[in-house]
């Protein structure tokens, strides 16, 4: 089974910057927030309206302004697919359909998360093609500042995604799936284990803080229980880098064991749990729910087993289409929000809520159509 998630599409971003990724495992137990007694009743029950209506599928997508002319054909653009991570696959399917749409050609070249330089080499490459635009996720701008000046020069946008904080300019147009939706996410679970525990959680968050993007998701998290439930409980685990390979649900089970009064487990990356609820089952440990963000095909499953609780889904494809609108809209003069362009689509996932399970949530179901209305082509 694939596993796909916004950590993975950002794969050793932390050790192309040079942070540590073979530290011991670090747990910190922390309340939501200080000083408070007695959980918030009227936290609860806005924790309770807030999951109420994350539960409710977008409709629309988040632009609603049509370019200002149809997008001139016959232009290139060129996606750099991280060949290591099954992600940009899913991504690519997006593009070569947005690409299409426009009518422009799709060009595609492979570079290794693992391998930093793989990127530049793939980045410098990409020139050749005299494309228009070349999309790229994951591995942070420092890895690859050195080309920007080459692409200033030879006026082509660099469009981003998954990136986590980044200094965008004439020549890096933007990022879908940054900071403010990864937030988003962390609030949206957070919300949901306020509201299903009435207040009483007590949190294991498993985090890997050597991931840019994904402390976002730890503040929104933290930030929304802390606000709905003053008194809960959350004990932080800091996984690395170089446990990801298998080495994440034994440091949970340990810590479950090790505080036998946590309920809840949430991750920042919902891959990341993969395996917990046999391992669980293994060690005797029961009533703990699961959550996370980015659900796989695996967590959404599980969720429709009643195995694992809530997840909040993944668009790729969606973010292809995302990334190539804001390129349209860049190129005409307009306005768009560099950090997110709208947002990416959001929904939770639980099992009372109808979804169909994918390794990409792409709602609305007509999102490609309601793109195509906006940049006028059939």
């Amino acid at each position: 089974m694939r596993h796909r998630s916004t950590a993975l599409i950002a794969v050793c971003a932390a050790i192309a910057i040079a942070v540590t990724a073979c530290s011991a495992d670090t747990s910190t137990t922390t309340p939501a927030s200080g000083g408070s007694t007695g959980a918030s009743s009227a936290g609860v029950e806005a924790a309770k309206a807030a999951t109420a209506k994350n539960k409710v599928e977008p409709k629309a997508i988040p632009q609603t302004v049509p370019l200002k002319s149809k997008p001139e054909t016959g232009k290139t653009f060129v996606w750099l697919k991280c060949a290591d991570v099954n992600q940009c696959s899913d991504l690519a399917d997006g593009f070569k359909e947005a690409i299409a749409a426009i009518g422009w050609d799709y060009k595609e070249l492979s570079y290794k998360s693992a391998d930093p330089a793989t990127l530049v080499t793939a980045l410098k490459q990409a020139l050749d093609f005299k494309p228009t635009a070349v999309g790229l996720t994951g591995l942070p701008r420092a890895v690859w500042e050195s080309v920007v000046p080459d692409y200033k020069a030879a006026g082509v946008k660099i469009v981003t995604g998954y990136l986590g904080p980044t200094q965008y300019d004439e020549t890096v147009i933007g990022q879908v799936g940054g900071p403010k939706d990864v937030n988003a996410y962390g609030q949206m679970i957070g919300n949901w284990v306020v509201a299903d525990s009435d207040g009483k959680a007590n949190v294991l968050l498993q985090e890997v803080n050597d991931f840019p993007i994904l402390k976002d998701y730890v503040t929104g998290f933290k930030a929304a229980v802390s606000a709905g439930c003053p008194d809960c409980k959350i004990t932080e685990l800091n996984n690395t880098i170089a446990q990801l390979g298998g080495q994440i649900v034994p440091t949970i089970i340990a810590a479950l064991q090790k505080d036998p009064s946590i309920n809840y487990v949430s991750s920042v990356n919902g891959p990341f749990l993969t395996g917990l609820p046999a391992a669980l089952s293994a060690a005797g440990l029961s009533n703990i729910k699961m959550s996370g963000e980015s659900g796989d095909a695996t967590n959404l499953t599980n969720v429709k087993a009643g195995k694992e609780q809530a997840y909040t889904g993944l668009a790729t494809h969606h973010a292809a289409w995302l990334m190539v609108d804001m390129v349209l809209r860049n190129l005409q003069g307009m306005d768009y929000d560099k950090d997110g362009d709208g947002g990416a689509p959001k929904q939770l996932l639980t099992q009372d809520v109808t979804f169909d399970v994918s390794g990409s949530y792409d709602k609305p179901a007509d999102f490609a159509g309601q793109f195509k209305k906006l940049w006028l082509v059939p």
